[in-house]
């Protein structure tokens, strides 16, 4: 989190001082017009299923939550689409090719130890391949609904997986998205 700790201008090289911009403190440069702001970042992750109505996750090989399990899922590119950022992820991180089927959730991810984020998670249908560890991976499996790991990463990745195990705790549309994939993908 670079921004925490910045003392100079990326634009000018100019001191930065804190001051109040837009009803916050913030760091401005003392010689151009440069603000720094501290946005969250932009991912996504890939609720991935297959015919069996099981879903697909990784074991985290890094920090933070490194053994841990999780939705293959990470960081946006600047010229990615959202679901191309999942399919993306998907392929590097557990060997599988996907296909979206639609928009599951946006949800705001404030205690990431890297970077607050907003990540888009897209209910997936499974469309070729054999799990295989990837990237950011150490072991990448299909797990039935009933048999999920104990130790999954994430708050946000425990909630889905919570949710998809009971979709009428979800928000609609969401709700008929997950119910009608658990029914026959």
């Amino acid at each position: 989190m670079w921004h925490r700790h910045a003392r100079h201008c990326p634009l000018c090289g100019a001191a930065l001082v804190i001051e109040e911009v837009e009803r916050r403190p913030r760091p401005r440069c003392t010689r151009c017009t440069f603000v720094l702001f501290a946005n969250p970042a932009s991912a996504s992750a890939g609720l991935v299923l297959d015919r069996s109505r099981r879903v697909l996750l990784i074991r985290r090989r890094i920090q933070p939550f490194r053994g841990d399990w999780a939705l293959p899922a990470g960081y946006q590119e600047e010229d990615e689409e959202p679901a191309q950022t999942a399919l993306r992820e998907i392929r590097e991180e557990a060997g599988v090719e996907a296909r979206v089927l639609g928009l599951v959730d946006l949800m705001f991810v404030p205690d990431d130890p890297r970077k607050p984020a907003n990540v888009a998670v897209f209910l997936c249908a499974h469309e070729g391949g054999e799990p295989a560890p990837g990237d950011d991976a150490e072991d990448a499996r299909w797990f039935s609904l009933d048999a999920l790991p104990g130790n999954i990463g994430f708050d946000n990745n425990r909630r889905i997986l919570e949710h998809l195990r009971d979709p009428e705790g979800y928000p609609h549309p969401s709700r008929n998205l997950l119910r009608e994939a658990l029914r026959g993908l």
